[in-house]
């Protein structure tokens, strides 16, 4: 850093040496004196306030408002400040400006040029100024930047290459990479083909309409006729070896009935149905000897009926009904097995106390439950209830 030169102090003018370019005095002593000076003159001058004044410019007489007052109107004060604004001008015209008394220093000089964009002359002190205001020189820039940009360009063969060497590094990989490409859009042109090919034409074995295909195995023709046709597959309350028409569906039940329900005689609706679930009049599948009394799901065991009427029949056997199963009907082939066993209630010394039918009934004497006694009976555990259970 460069030393300062020496000054003399603005108030007493003892010669001192400064540590900042703005220092003006030689101690706080001096600074001191300059400050309390301003404090005094501040209070002379709001201790004048209310009291009368002449006007710096016409001498009139005034009355002071504020500290500040020094002229007595509008017109008075316009043209003092015309006057300071002279003056100042004046001063900096003779001794310079900071910025340009350390231009005079470094011996730069002033420069007369013409603007590059509207052609004015002006001065600078800048030797590489080109443009007189800033509009100009917003447009100067504006010029450069499409220069630069025309210059960028580059032609499509040359970007197709910048292209190549950033994304594959070379022309071979490049044609490697097309190859591969090539080679599998071929093959999946391929596997469309045989799949085209392999398309096969089926008849929906629930509705019978026609569809198409790729699986060989399938047999419906949506997911509703899959469904239609899962459920009739899936009774679990059909036995797995009993005799059953896989092709019974509730559309070629009701166009066989064509669409009367054999309980009332009503016909059945197929829009009375929600989302949820369906109503009493929507048409459901029968059996004319139920399933849990031996009835097989056969076509000349099953009738349509409503919802309701069939909630309502539930597992009964109308003598109605018997009348309508045909005489060379085969649902009575199968004999059900009795499910009662004979229970015995023995004590825990296996002395015999009761015997009961099943044990059911020996739930409904006792008070113990069915479960308990099943798995005392069939061996599961000693005793239940405080008693030992066998079968007869």
């Amino acid at each position: 850093m460069s030393k300062l030169e020496n000054r003399n102090c603005v108030v007493c003018g003892k010669e001192f040496n400064p540590y900042m370019g703005i220092q003006k005095y030689c101690s706080k002593t001096c600074r001191n004196v300059v400050v309390n000076a301003k404090k005094r003159e501040k209070i002379k001058a709001l201790s004048s306030v209310g009291k009368p004044t002449k006007c710096k410019i016409c001498g009139c007489e005034f009355i002071k408002e504020y500290s500040r007052h020094v002229y007595c109107s509008d017109e008075c004060k316009a043209v003092g400040l015309k006057q300071n604004q002279q003056r100042g001008n004046d001063k900096a015209h003779e001794n310079h400006s900071g910025r340009e008394r350390s231009r005079i220093k470094r011996g730069s000089k002033e420069h007369t040029k013409e603007c590059v964009v509207c052609g004015n002359v002006f001065t600078t002190w800048n030797p590489n100024k080109m443009t007189c205001s800033e509009e100009c020189k917003r447009i100067n820039c504006k010029e450069k930047q499409r220069e630069r940009s025309k210059r960028r360009e580059l032609s499509p063969e040359e970007t197709h290459r910048k292209y190549i060497r950033h994304r594959y590094g070379s022309e071979e990989n490049y044609q490697k990479c097309l190859a591969e490409e090539a080679k599998k859009k071929q093959q999946q042109t391929q596997r469309k083909a045989e799949k085209e090919a392999s398309r096969i034409h089926g008849i929906c074995i629930v509705c019978g309409n026609e569809f198409e295909t790729f699986n060989p195995t399938q047999k419906t023709c949506c997911k509703e006729c899959g469904r239609k046709l899962a459920y009739a597959k899936k009774q679990h309350r059909i036995p797995k070896n009993q005799i059953v028409d896989k092709d019974i569906t509730l559309e070629a039940l009701y166009r066989r009935d064509s669409g009367v329900c054999y309980l009332c005689g009503g016909m059945c609706d197929w829009f009375d149905r929600t989302v949820i679930c369906v109503g009493d009049k929507y048409p459901s599948i029968d059996h004319i000897v139920p399933v849990s009394r031996g009835g097989l799901h056969a076509w000349n065991n099953v009738r349509l009926a409503h919802f309701k009427c069939n909630v309502d029949k539930s597992d009964k056997i109308i003598p109605e009904a018997k009348k309508m199963i045909p005489a060379n009907a085969y649902e009575f082939k199968r004999e059900v097995k009795q499910q009662k066993k004979k229970t015995l209630q023995l004590t825990k010394d296996n002395q015999f106390l009761t015997e009961y039918e099943s044990t059911a009934e020996a739930e409904r004497q006792t008070g113990i439950k069915q479960r308990g006694i099943q798995k005392c009976a069939s061996g599961g555990c000693k005793s239940y209830g405080g008693f030992v259970w066998r079968y007869a």
